[in-house]
């Protein structure tokens, strides 16, 4: 059994989107032996937002456990609040933005392909 400490990034206008927000990454490709990219959580603040960006030769899942806002993906833009998951193929361009009065709180999982 192997226990992570998260590493904790503060971020601003991320991949051209606006405002704050953190990023916990609970483990990367290292700690999870070439099995997936990335673990980690995503923290939004009110009005922030993550630009499009792809992820070439990965897949990757966002869970939101708290909150709302727009999921897009490839140009088409959605709903998503608590209890909804959203996901993006290899190579699809995708951004997320936090429409409500809270924090966004997302779980995130970026897979080999």
């Amino acid at each position: 059994m192997m226990i992570y400490t998260e590493k904790v990034i503060p971020f601003e206008n991320r991949a051209g989107g606006k405002g704050t927000g953190i990023l916990r990454i609970a483990m990367e490709d290292e700690q999870l032996e070439g099995r997936a990219k990335a673990i980690m959580s995503v923290t939004l603040h009110p009005g922030s937002s993550i630009g499009s960006h792809q992820h070439v030769g990965n897949l990757e899942i966002y869970y939101v456990l708290k909150g709302e806002g727009i999921f897009t993906v490839n140009g088409k833009s959605e709903p998503i609040h608590a209890g909804q998951a959203g996901s993006m193929n290899p190579g699809d361009w995708h951004s997320i933005e936090n429409t409500g009065s809270e924090d966004m709180l997302i779980s995130a999982v970026i897979l080999y392909e």
